[in-house]
């Protein structure tokens, strides 16, 4: 295989990665939960619960992911991972008890932090720290593709099947993520090195030396880094801001904005499509602008849309909300895991990954349970979108303030490149 096409199929099947692990694993799961919860006749604490047990799952793989992947390679713990995601969408479409739908989150946020944060570690080693962010934001398009694949036809099979249409939704995810693992078993790669590639960036294969091939023994490098529990923190207050937006919109809009689920589920589709394109977009800044800038601006950027979906009773201006926070909605993730590349030594990346997750997962599983306590008591979503903006604000303030530290300190690390690689990949 030519090395330009080997370069695309390895950002495809990584971005399909992304789109089972996440974009159907997860983000779907907004697009399936009202009816859902008006089908097993959950109230939303129930619901709530029943979303953390996914967040719970993810949180809990995505720490030990890193370990596992130095043991048995990365794309071994992808596929074996993705095989437990389609299992457990098939259990939780078979739920007719509250227990079932958690035990079955709960795999299914194991499956899908166990295929994420491996295949996500992949993007360092095929591309050089200045193409980092564009290519990451391809991958993460993945969540993307995800939400507006389910958007569009969660709603569709809910009009023709009101009472079965959530579990056929299941179904046909599984069957989809089943096909994925079968095309990354064939194509996906563990490293450029395998295939006598040198990564993006780099003019020369690299070479494994003794020093790559000893195994680890110290890790604490990475859990003593205090600009990575500083970039955790943040990560930490964004995971539990963005599931208000992403595991709750269509609800809202259906309970709160009057919507009709066809027009709740076009609108979730609609900040799907956005969001495909926004990891690129602030990948590709990051590299131009440092990854610590491009991350404050859009904390304080999200802040700011949030207030503005809740507040409005304009529909141009709910919708404009919806589409400019879908367009921010992956460049976290996306500028946090390549910032996050350049703080460690390149065999600790996945480790380091999922250590930074775990500061997400915590956000992301907390969050849907403080949603639903808010919501049965406020009987509308004003407080607890009101709530989700203040606390992506304040992760604004605290990378603005290390923005102000690194300056003094004259740390590359969070600043632009100089290459201008990143006009490079776009030949691929």
């Amino acid at each position: 295989m030519k090395e330009k096409t080997r370069i695309r199929v390895i950002i495809v099947a990584i971005t399909l990665c992304v789109v089972a692990s996440l974009g159907f694993a997860r983000f779907s799961f907004g697009a399936i939960l009202p009816f859902m919860k008006e089908g097993l006749g959950f109230d939303y604490q129930q619901t709530g619960t029943v979303a953390s047990g996914i967040f719970l799952g993810y949180l809990m793989s995505s720490f030990i992911s890193g370990y596992v992947v130095l043991k048995y390679t990365a794309k071994r713990v992808i596929l074996c991972s993705l095989i437990l995601v389609a299992v457990s969408m098939v259990i939780i479409s078979l739920s007719n008890h509250i227990i079932v739908a958690i035990f079955g989150s709960l795999l299914l946020g194991i499956g899908s932090g166990g295929a994420n944060i491996p295949a996500l570690g992949l993007i360092p080693r095929w591309f050089a720290p200045s193409r980092r962010g564009m290519a990451m934001g391809i991958a993460n398009s993945g969540s993307g593709i995800g939400m507006s694949f389910s958007g569009m036809v969660v709603p569709l099979l809910i009009a023709i099947h009101p009472e079965l249409g959530w579990r056929y939704s299941w179904w046909i995810l599984a069957a989809f993520v089943m096909l994925i693992i079968m095309i990354n078993s064939l194509f996906l790669k563990n490293d450029p090195g395998d295939v006598g590639m040198s990564p993006v960036g780099y003019s020369a294969v690299p070479t494994r030396n003794e020093d790559q091939l000893r195994p680890i023994k110290d890790y604490s490098s990475v859990y003593k880094n205090k600009y990575v529990w500083t970039i955790g923190i943040c990560y930490f207050a964004w995971g539990f801001s963005y599931l208000t937006f992403s595991t709750f919109l269509v609800d809202y809009l259906m309970t709160d904005g009057g919507f009709q689920k066809e027009m709740a589920g076009s609108y979730f589709a609609i900040a799907g499509f956005a969001s495909v394109f926004s990891g690129f977009i602030w990948g590709s800044l990051s590299d131009r602008f440092g990854r610590i800038q491009t991350l404050s601006f859009v904390y304080f950027f999200q802040a700011s849309i949030l207030v503005l979906i809740v507040t409005t009773n304009n529909s141009f201006l709910l919708l404009s909300g919806v589409i400019l926070y879908g367009l921010s909605l992956w460049a976290v993730p996306t500028v946090t895991n390549v910032g996050i590349s350049e703080l460690v030594e390149p065999r600790l990346i996945p480790i380091a990954m999922g250590f930074l997750t775990l500061f997400f997962g915590v956000g992301q599983f907390i969050s849907p349970i403080i949603t639903g306590v808010l919501i049965d008591a406020a009987n509308n979503y004003n407080t607890s979108f009101f709530l989700s903006a203040t606390v992506v604000a304040a992760a604004g303030v605290i990378s603005f303030l290390l923005i102000i530290k690194t300056k003094k300190q004259q740390l590359e690390i969070f600043q632009p490149k100089e290459s201008k690689s990143s006009k490079d990949l776009k030949n691929y």
